[in-house]
């Protein structure tokens, strides 16, 4: 039997054949528009793959050896600073929680509590001795910020137990405008994930009424 002619299919208005006809064999071929999407796809694919290993890249550059600010603490001086933020943090939350209904003395009696164990905290980073001369002034400023804050919070604490509800906590400012935690939470960024347990927020040092919630939970 002769072989028979391919078929050929006519597009819907009569005219010009459509893109697919049938193979000798009975199969379709691919089309081009199907061969252009799946093109189009890997391509996608491989776009995405590699934004995705520049930003791992990135991330790891910035917390390891790559991540060198002139601040950057040596490994083992920043090892003991996150050590003592931790130690706080542990302090911190054995005390007694008090209620956003709690009464002012009770308020106040808390308040003191937790400036007494950042304070001892503060005291026991300022032992420390960095080994190279910009992350220890470096250091030392940032220490000087905390000394700041719970000055702060025990003038409040002072102002809430002489007026009562009427007391205001006004937090530092950097040149009056900035809240000094912003720098102190910068400086931290620039030792990597090494001290994150200094983070204010994780040591709720700007909370001064309700629950805390201490460490990485902290949303603060």
């Amino acid at each position: 039997m002769p072989d028979r002619e391919p078929l050929t299919f006519l597009s819907n208005d009569g005219g010009s054949p459509a893109p697919e006809a049938p193979h000798r064999n009975g199969a379709v071929t691919t089309s081009g528009i199907t061969r252009t999407r799946r093109i189009r796809r890997r391509i996608f694919i491989g776009v995405l793959v590699v934004f995705v290993g520049l930003w791992a890249f990135a991330l790891t550059y910035s917390v390891t050896a790559g991540g060198r600010s002139p601040e950057r603490l040596d490994d083992p001086t920043a090892r003991t600073v996150e050590q003592a933020c931790l130690d706080a943090q542990h302090q911190l939350g054995a005390l007694p929680q008090v209620g956003e209904k709690a009464a002012v003395p009770a308020r106040a009696d808390r308040l003191d509590h937790e400036d007494a164990i950042l304070g001892a905290m503060v005291t026991r980073l300022a032992a420390l001795h960095p080994k190279q001369k910009t992350p220890a002034i470096a250091l030392t400023g940032w220490l000087g910020d905390w000394k700041h804050l719970i000055a702060a919070r025990d003038h409040y604490v002072s102002d809430l137990r002489r007026i009562g509800n009427d007391a205001r906590f006004i937090e530092p400012a950097t040149a009056g405008v900035d809240p000094i935690v912003d720098k102190m939470n910068n400086w931290i960024l620039e030792q990597g994930t090494r001290t994150n347990a200094c983070n204010t927020g994780q040591l709720q040092a700007e909370v001064i009424f309700g629950p805390r919630v201490y460490g990485s939970a902290s949303t603060t």
